[in-house]
């Protein structure tokens, strides 16, 4: 066990006790070495104004010594949605780090780094960043490379935030978000994604240079409050002073981000919704309005990876960056939508949102649900979203100090007239039967640990 490990494990649970300024406080000490390794990795890069393209200096954007910062914020498909804006600024040569929370097995999933080797943390970074005029608009002018932060890289975080005594108050996530301000400092881009989200989130100290809002929906209430209103007010007061709204379920989201841009003096960028008829006969005036070669990219998404995708784009777009989908490196953040057999879908949602996108992909097929879920999630609501698509309901065991105990689950399953079982091992899944795992990480992860080994 690393020293980093060790670290971690006495942090314990990734939800510590909320404390509204202490991340304030331990920032305040970190920031000024935090701006001395940018500005070092910063001599090495040949021309800062590069990562500002051409327009938009004169919208506020400007050259600085750190990495340009986007945000993502919401309470669905944020990972999603931030993977695809790193593969479009990888895909431009930018370096760039993609930091994503929770993870499936290892910490390290939390770090995803773009055309950055291995051995690139050692010595001086930019020089490799190919030349903007061979990769504008969405050129492809050399592949990409992507991989997970190692150990090592994560080691050298970790000693380096070690230096400083007042790092350990920090909470489990908050020194997540350490590391990947660490790791950033020789990346052209950080694209950072929010935690439970908003003004009192960790990644909310950042100064971000474009923030992007996934759908805002109910989730944490607990931290959050009970109302769309105070969910969508707390997390749209942590927008930047460019930021970008995803269309929304609730459309009182949409003028409690136009007030708070007021209050800010943001510049507020809606993005449209272009897919709740795609599936429909006629969706041309839909595909007219599609990037080349956006449909053939996206033709095997599940709808709402669709739209992410589509948000990703109009985010990259906004600050000038064009995507090539024809030559763009598929989606590879496992467990969102994701088909790991031709009758097995596994999906990280734990929400209600997220159980209607799940009847949007499966229709009007019967599935065998195997399901598990944590006690503060409404696990009432989410069966009942999707009891027209359950044939039957396979209750994973998990073994998680937050997870549902199994004779309340058995009890909502009988209350909604769904039958049900136990999940009883990947030996006793029918080939001719289609199966969704869905539920928290703690429950996709459980399952493709029993599915690999049966493998």
């Amino acid at each position: 066990m690393s020293d980093l490990d060790r670290f971690l494990e006495q942090k314990g649970a990734e939800y510590a006790p909320f404390d509204t300024k202490r991340v304030h406080r331990i920032y305040a000490v970190l920031k000024p070495h935090l701006e001395e390794l940018y500005a070092q990795s910063a001599k090495s890069k040949k021309d800062l104004k590069s990562l500002i393209p051409q327009g938009e200096e004169q919208r506020g954007f400007s050259p600085q010594n750190k990495p340009f910062i986007i945000h993502i914020l919401g309470t669905n498909g944020k990972g999603s949605t931030g993977r695809f804006i790193t593969l479009g600024l990888a895909q431009n040569g930018y370096k760039v780090l993609h930091f994503t929370s929770p993870h499936l097995f290892r910490f390290n999933e939390r770090f995803y780094l773009a055309n950055i080797p291995n051995s690139e943390f050692s010595v001086k970074s930019s020089s490799a960043k190919m030349d903007k005029k061979d990769c504008a608009k969405g050129g492809n002018a050399q592949k990409a490379t992507h991989r997970i932060a190692d150990d090592s890289e994560l080691e050298n975080a970790h000693l380096w935030l070690q230096r400083f005594p007042i790092i350990e108050q920090s909470s489990y996530f908050e020194y997540a978000t350490f590391l990947a301000l660490y790791l950033a400092k020789d990346c052209d881009y950080f694209v950072c994604e929010a935690g439970l989200g908003g003004e009192f989130d960790s990644t909310s100290v950042l100064q971000a240079d474009l923030s992007v809002f996934t759908p805002i929906s109910f989730d944490h209430q607990d931290m959050l409050g009970n109302s769309i209103e105070s969910i969508a007010t707390t997390k749209l007061k942590a927008m930047s002073k460019h930021t970008l709204l995803a269309s929304q379920i609730y459309k009182e989201v949409d003028s409690i981000a136009k007030s708070i841009a007021k209050q800010k003096g943001a510049e507020l960028t809606f993005v449209e919704n272009i897919f709740d008829e795609v599936d429909k006969p006629t969706p041309l005036e839909h595909l007219a309005r599609l990037p080349e070669n956006f449909y053939e990219y996206s033709q095997n998404l599940a709808p709402f990876l669709k739209q992410n995708l589509f948000v990703a784009y109009r985010a990259l777009e906004s600050i000038g960056i064009g995507v090539d989908f024809a030559s763009l490196t598929r989606f590879d953040l496992p467990a969102r939508a994701q088909y790991i057999a031709p009758n097995i879908l596994i999906d990280v949602g734990h929400n209600a949102h997220c159980a209607h996108s799940i009847l949007q992909i499966v229709k009007q097929k019967r599935v065998i649900l195997v399901y598990n879920t944590f006690f503060d999630k409404d696990a009432n609501a989410i069966l009942g979203i999707l009891k027209p698509a359950i044939d039957r309901l396979l209750i994973l065991e998990v073994s998680h100090s937050r997870i549902l105990p199994k004779d309340k689950l058995i009890n909502i399953a009988q209350n909604l007239g769904i039958e049900y079982g136990i999940f009883g091992g990947v030996d006793s899944m029918r080939a001719d039967k289609d199966y969704v795992v869905f539920g928290s990480f703690s429950v996709v992860k459980t399952f493709m640990e029993i599915y690999n080994v049966a493998r």
